[in-house]
């Protein structure tokens, strides 16, 4: 549980430095609507990609998978349309926004279960 708070806290951290460096993103109010971004954005993800993602596999079939970064956009921009202190210009600031955010949570996700990835296995 306080994995998943951190890893929140950590994703907004990165929506707000996304925001403030990016012209595109536009965060109004402070962290506080960057943290309710990056959930918003975790239930978005969880709930509605997994419908889309199943919904367009013949179209991200044919176009090798780069169909998945306009679902991430996608998602991004749905974000965007409930949590109101937040403007993102158009869908490119929503991809780019949407990759960021996406490499962090691999990245937390990797530092919290380090473990996992460093164990070597041994072969009597």
């Amino acid at each position: 549980m306080i994995k998943k708070v951190i890893k929140f806290l950590i994703l907004g951290g990165v929506v707000w430095l996304s925001a403030e460096y990016l012209n595109g993103i536009t965060i109004s109010g402070g962290f506080k609507y960057a943290l309710i971004a990056a959930v918003v954005l975790a239930l978005v993800n969880t709930f509605v990609r997994p419908i889309l993602a199943v919904l367009s596999f013949p179209v991200t079939v044919v176009t090798f998978g780069l169909f998945s970064l306009v679902i991430t956009a996608l998602m991004v921009m749905l974000m965007d349309y409930f949590v109101d202190h937040i403007v993102i210009d158009s869908f490119w600031w929503a991809l780019l926004l949407g990759l960021i955010v996406s490499f962090a949570g691999s990245s937390i996700d990797r530092f919290f279960n380090r473990e996992k990835y460093t164990k070597a296995t041994v072969i009597d």
